[in-house]
């Protein structure tokens, strides 16, 4: 009883086998070259089953990156969709407009009075600018995409090409809103591209009319101080919710309170994407029926080597 107890003891504190005494040396020999084929054997098991794992674990990635780019092309074949959509139907009304404005004076020329007519040409010039902005947007778009949006800062002065900028959105929009633009006046020089800044700008003032009552102001304040020209934009318009701002600058994204406002959702992911390679920061104070204001920093004194390009 005691041999039986002793060998069921000794498997379960983890023996694999056992030799009685007197013992043979032969049967020693046979057991241990046993053992040690049960732990080649075991071995080999262990390393077959680690190479399964893996190979399982490499698959389940494969699979999970066909999904994804499965999801994305989806969604690619989403955007374009919305994208063809959107373009369409900004361009149709700009493009109408001009068409007729200018068929109706080119037929009715003698009965218009200067005054009509400088009005049809007016809303000709506003049509033609809304088609080139949008233009403009989705080229950005898809250089910032492609990424080959070209920075090129060169010798500028700030506050006359704000001055300037502002002279020419007046000229669209002065019937309906008013702009006060401000700024120290110490005709500050800086180092910026001009044509990134321009839409930075443009895209900003006009969001701020856009969705502004008639007849409101829009505030464009601009400071020079410590490096930085920092640009604030106020408005008094329907405002962005602070679930929207979570989403501001993504592509295509609106607000839930535009209504009918016309818009492609681009403006501010172009606006975005040129303050980040000039280095700058954006920020944005908002409330809901009440106003919005855009506060754009971007260092004076810039170089294609020290842009931001994340």
């Amino acid at each position: 009883m005691n041999e039986v107890f002793d060998k069921v003891k000794a498997f379960e504190v983890g023996g694999v086998d056992y030799i009685t005494k007197p013992f043979q040396a032969q049967e020693v020999l046979a057991r241990v070259e046993h053992q040690l084929q049960l732990r080649r054997l075991t071995q080999q098991l262990l390393e077959q089953n680690a190479r399964l794992q893996q190979e399982v674990h490499q698959r389940e990635m494969a699979e999970a990156e066909v999904r994804k780019a499965l999801s994305k092309e989806q969604e690619l074949n989403q955007l374009k969709s919305y994208f063809v959509s959107m373009v369409s139907h900004e361009f149709r009304n700009p493009l109408t407009a001009i068409l007729g404005f200018a068929e109706f004076m080119k037929d009715c020329s003698q009965q218009l009075s200067e005054q009509k007519k400088q009005e049809y040409l007016r809303q000709i010039e506003e049509s033609a600018r809304r088609m080139t902005a949008l233009l403009n947007d989705v080229l950005s778009i898809g250089q910032a995409e492609a990424g080959k949006l070209e920075f090129n800062p060169q010798p500028l002065a700030v506050e006359e090409f704000c001055d300037d900028l502002v002279e020419e959105i007046k000229r669209v929009n002065s019937a309906q809103h008013r702009i006060a633009f401000s700024s120290q006046r110490q005709l500050t020089k800086a180092c910026m591209d001009k044509n990134l800044l321009r839409q930075i700008l443009t895209n900003l003032l006009s969001n701020a009319i856009k969705y502004s009552p008639e007849g409101s102001t829009v505030t464009f304040n601009l400071v020079c101080q410590d490096g930085e020209a920092i640009f604030h934009i106020k408005d008094e318009g329907i405002g962005i919710s602070p679930e929207d701002q979570q989403q501001l600058f993504e592509s295509f994204h609106r607000g839930s309170n535009v209504g009918k406002i016309s818009g492609t959702g681009l403006g501010l992911t172009i606006v975005k994407t040129a303050v980040d390679l000039h280095g700058g920061q954006i920020a944005v104070k908002s409330e809901v029926g009440t106003g919005t204001t855009f506060s754009v920093a971007i260092p004076l004194n810039n170089s294609s080597q020290n842009a931001r390009t994340d």
